[in-house]
C-alpha cells in the first residue's frame, strides 16, 4: 500500500509505519471474520439435513393423527353401541 506524499510528510516515517500496520491489523481482522465457500457449504448441508427430519416429523405428525382419528372412531362406535344394548336392556325390562 503506498501513502501520498502529503500524509508522508504530516506523519513522518514512524507514523506512516504505525499507519500501516494499522491497516495491515484490520486486513487481517477482517479476512478471518469472512465465510469461506467451505464454511457455506458446510451450512448448506446442515440446513438440508434439517429440512430432511422437519418432513420425517411432519410424517410422524400426520402418523399419529390418522391414528388418533381411528381410536376416536373406535371409542364412539363401542359408546353407542353400549347405550343402544342399555336401552335395549331396559325397554324389555319395562315393557313386560
Amino acid at each position: 500500500m503506498t501513502i501520498p506524499r502529503v500524509l508522508r510528510e504530516k506523519l513522518g516515517d514512524d507514523g506512516v509505519d504505525a499507519l500501516l500496520s494499522v491497516f495491515s491489523e484490520i486486513s487481517l481482522n477482517t479476512r478471518t471474520d469472512l465465510a469461506t465457500k467451505v464454511d457455506i457449504k458446510v451450512v448448506e448441508e446442515e440446513i438440508k439435513r434439517l429440512e430432511e427430519e422437519i418432513k420425517r416429523l411432519e410424517l410422524k405428525i400426520e402418523s399419529s393423527k390418522i391414528e388418533s382419528i381411528k381410536w376416536m372412531l373406535a371409542f364412539w362406535a363401542s359408546q353407542i353401541g353400549i347405550l343402544i344394548a342399555a336401552m335395549a336392556v331396559m325397554l324389555k325390562l319395562f315393557v313386560k
